[in-house]
Formats: C-alpha cells, structure tokens, sequence
C-alpha cells in the first residue's frame, strides 16, 4: 500500500487538491450562525385572558379541556401546566427522535379544533421556540434625529423600510417606537349575533392566518426555484376581509364587520444621548450567508445616512451578530497561521531542514478545507460552538504528520535510502498514530448518544467538528506526507542532514532529568501526582 502512495505522486496530489477544492466550495455553501439551528423538544401553549380572573376558574375552563387534546397525541413524554391570573401556560415535552415541525402541525391541528368550545374571553396560541428563532434577528438599528419620534417612524415606514425589505435574505422587518398604524375591527352587532358568531371566534380565525411564516423546504424545477411557506402574512385591508368566517354561507368577514386604519397606543420610548429614536430589528433568512447579508445591509444604511443626513435623520447600527461571526473566523484564521508559524519552528530548530518542514506546514490547510466536505455531508453549519471545535483540533491538526515525518527523517538519516525510510517510517509509527487519534474521538463520541438533549447538541456541534479534522490529518499523516517527503528526500543528499548531537546542552539536561527519574520511581510518581 505504502509503494503504490509513494509511486502514485500524481494521483496523491490531485486526490488531496480535489478534495481541498471542494472543501473550499462546501466552506462558501456552509450557513454562517451564531447558534446551530435546533429544534427545542418542547411546545408551548399560551392561554392568555384581557382581564384577571381567578386560575382556578382558567384551569377549569380552559386548561384542563386543552390538556384531555394534548393527552390525545402521539410522542408526549410529559406536559406541565402553570396558571396564573390573566394566563396559563401549558408546555409539552416530547420524546427523543419526534418530529418537532410535524409534532407542531399536529398540536395546532388538536388546538385549532378545540378553541370554538372554550370561553370567549380566551386567546390561546401554540408556539414553536428554536434557536433558528434566536438566531435570525441578525441587526438592530436606531432610527434617530430630530422632529420627534412620530416623524421619525413615519420616515422610515414611507422611506426607509422598502429598501431594507427588498435586500436579498432579509425576511421581515420590525419597528418599535412611536405610533404604529393599525387595523380596527367592529363586528356589526346584528349580523354576527345572526349567525353566531363571537368576537374570540374571529380573533382566533384572524390569528390562525397572521402566524409567522413557517419555511417548509424548496421545490426545484427546471431553471426554477420556489421556497415553500406554510403561512403567510396579511398585505392589505382586503386580505382581512375577504376572510371567510362561514364557509357554508360562503361569509366573509367585510360582510359582519366594519376594517379600517387606526393608530395604536405607544407601547415603547427609545432614546440614544437623549434623543428619540425608532428601534428596528431585522430578520433573515437563515438560507442566505450571515456575513455577506450583513455587508450588503451596511451598504444599504451608509447610502441612506448619505441621502437623509440634510434631513437630520440618521441610521445607527446598535447590534449586529454578524460581527461575532467574523471575529470567531479571524480568530481560526490566526490560530491557524500561528499554530502553523510554531510548528515551522520548532520542527526547523529539530529537523534543521527548512524544505521538510514546509512538508508539515501542507498538512494543516488541506486537513481544514477537506473536513468542510464532512461538514456539509453532516449538514453542520459555521457555528459558535463547530468554531469552538475547530480551534481545539487545530493545535492537534500537525501531532500525526510531525510523528510519521520525524521517524522517516531519523531512518534517513541512517539507512541512507529514502524509499526504505518512507516505507520503514511510516510502517513503525501508523499503529500510534491511530491509536492516539482514536483515543481523541472516542472522547467526544458519549457526547454524541447523550440523553440530556442540550448536552447532545452542544456535544454533536464540538464533536463532529473535531472528528471530521482529526480524521483528515490522520489520513494526510499516512498518504500524503510519505509521498510528500520520498519525494522531497529522493533530492536531498543526506550528508547535507544535520542532526541535534547528543552533546548538545539541551539533550544533556534533558538526560540527566531522565536519568534521575529512572533511578528514583517513586519520588517521580509523587511528583507527578
């Protein structure tokens, strides 16, 4: 096996070249978040009240009928209801390895069929909470300048938003401060007594199509790409009402109800240096790259900062996760160049050969673009904690190529031939090497099988990021630094090879401290200890 590496140089090169390429092309398709995007393996129930009530009475009427629903589902491991005055919340656990999306669809299915029986001062939501959530509100801004928030709201909402919602990855955009716009809704008394229809009837039918939208997946057709939302937003008065509230009519909603604009009472006060200002939080689409999303939406402030600084209103940027993505990436990208700049040093300061050691400094940019290949296959993301991991396994990227390297130099060094030193090297070093690597991975595998669902995916994060690296250096250490260094040796003359001599201070010391722990074991160990 070992002859067919060293005589392959062709095939060896272009088999590492390709697999570093592509590597490079799955590092640019790899999604950029602070957090994995995990599904929690719980739901919630929110049973909300305008005014107080007793919670025993909220617990009869409206929580016990919705747990006898959830009690009804498949996959429940246990649900937990609290009740307080003007809410209850009901949160249901499921078991390992459920559907959460489909576990959802189900739960609404069982809530939406069960609102119409409950009491009409009820509103009762299910929610879905994921770190996908957490992670697309990418950018906070200020709206801030004079006139006073009112104007300042009213400037973005006709000015500003449209260009923030037309940048490409951008999935919504909330405003808060000021007087928000609103629409009004006052059931014509006679109509809806009629055909019974009840105000929590109509907050129910009206909330069930103003849900956040749910991303489903992609359809791909020829020369066509489609994404696929469960839920959409309302656009226009019309949308609302043209609701159908009675299908069997058919009735819809403009014929038992007078829509129109209001305002909405100021809920919030913003102020930047004592100035007011207008919050505005964006939020992505997790299929698109944080960073590049970010730089275009920074492009898009600076030309507006440019177009309205004569009108006193400016943009400010007040949180933007994007910017810890790129500082954990430039803090890989330097601890990869240092780690590499140490490795380079020490191993010229053993080897005393500058060309052999540029051999080690191969090692580690090919092991980190080539394990992005697994990164995709695994569909891990460049994430806080898969970063976490890479820079862990890079100060144990260089450990195999430096072992199989240094025992091919010192049997070069005395046998004279650099065929039978790749061979004889390699041969007397591969069983340690594996054993040593497989001893890492097998440290990070329990984290894998965990029960406790947070400790599995942090666990699963850190863990496949490090494998799929100590992986690929385990296979470069093996194929590509003996074809490398025959290569390299089959034109190096070996008397032009010096080595540390025995006699040299350090080994000296360093044998007199061998020696002396040799001759007394027992003061070693209690050292050690």
């Amino acid at each position: 096996m070992l002859e067919f590496i060293i005589n392959r140089r062709t095939f060896i090169s272009m088999l590492f070249l390709g697999a570093s390429l592509l590597g490079y092309i799955s590092y640019k398709n790899l999604e950029l978040e602070l957090l994995p995007n995990v599904e929690l393996p719980f739901l919630f129930i929110q049973v909300n009240s305008a005014r107080e009530m007793d919670p025993k009475y909220i617990e009869k009427q409206a929580v016990i009928p919705l747990e006898g629903a959830i009690g009804t589902l498949d996959g429940i491991e246990k649900f937990e209801s609290f009740v307080q005055r003007r809410q209850a919340r009901i949160i249901v656990y499921y078991n390992s390895g459920t559907n959460i999306k489909y576990a959802y669809l189900k739960l609404q299915e069982k809530i939406d069929a069960i609102k119409a029986s409950l009491p009409q001062e009820f509103f009762v939501l299910v929610l879905k909470i994921d770190t996908q959530q957490l992670s697309n509100m990418f950018m906070n801004l200020q709206v801030r300048g004079e006139g006073g928030v009112d104007r300042l709201r009213n400037i973005f909402d006709s000015e500003f938003r449209d260009d923030f919602e037309a940048i490409d990855g951008i999935a919504n955009v909330e405003v808060f401060g000021g007087h928000e716009k609103s629409v009004e809704i006052i059931l014509k008394k006679e109509i809806s007594e009629a055909y019974d229809l009840k105000p929590s009837y109509i907050r129910n039918l009206i909330a069930r199509n103003n849900r956040e939208k749910m991303f489903l997946g992609i359809i791909d057709s020829w020369q066509k790409e489609t994404h696929v939302n469960l839920f959409a937003e309302y656009r226009s008065i019309a949308d609302l009402e043209n609701i159908v509230v009675n299908p069997d009519v058919p009735l819809l909603l403009k014929d038992v109800a007078e829509v129109s604009y209001d305002i909405k009472e100021e809920t919030s006060i913003s102020r930047i240096n004592g100035q007011e200002a207008v919050t505005v939080q964006l939020i992505r689409d997790t299929r698109n790259n944080l960073i590049e999303l970010s730089r275009n939406t920074r492009a898009v402030i600076d030309r507006l900062n440019q177009t309205y600084d004569p009108d006193d209103v400016q943009i400010s940027i007040q949180q933007d996760t994007a910017e810890y993505l790129e500082d954990n990436l430039d803090l890989i990208r330097e601890l990869a160049v240092i780690g590499c700049l140490i490795a380079i040093v020490i191993l010229s300061f053993f080897l005393r050969n500058l060309r052999l050691v540029t051999i080690i400094g191969l090692a580690l940019p090919i092991s980190v673009f080539t394990a992005f290949n697994l990164f995709y296959a695994f569909d891990i993301s460049l994430n806080s904690l898969t970063m976490v991991g890479m820079a862990l396994a890079i100060g144990m990227l260089l450990d195999n190529s430096i072992v199989v390297l240094e025992n091919i130099y010192r049997i070069f060094r005395l046998k004279k031939d650099a065929k039978h030193a790749v061979i004889e090297g390699t041969r007397e070093v591969w069983r340690s090497i594996v054993a040593a690597t497989m001893t890492t991975i097998i440290v990070f595998t329990p984290f894998l099988f965990a029960e406790n669902f947070m400790i599995r995916i942090i666990g699963y994060q850190i863990g496949v990021s490090i494998i799929s690296t100590l992986v690929i250096s385990l296979i470069v250490a093996l194929m590509l630094i003996p074809m490398i260094t025959y290569y390299m040796l089959q034109r190096t003359n070996p008397g032009q090879i010096k080595a540390i001599s025995v006699h040299a201070k350090l080994v000296q010391r360093y044998l007199l401290l061998l020696k002396s722990a040799m001759r007394n074991p027992l003061r070693t160990i209690i050292t050690a200890v």
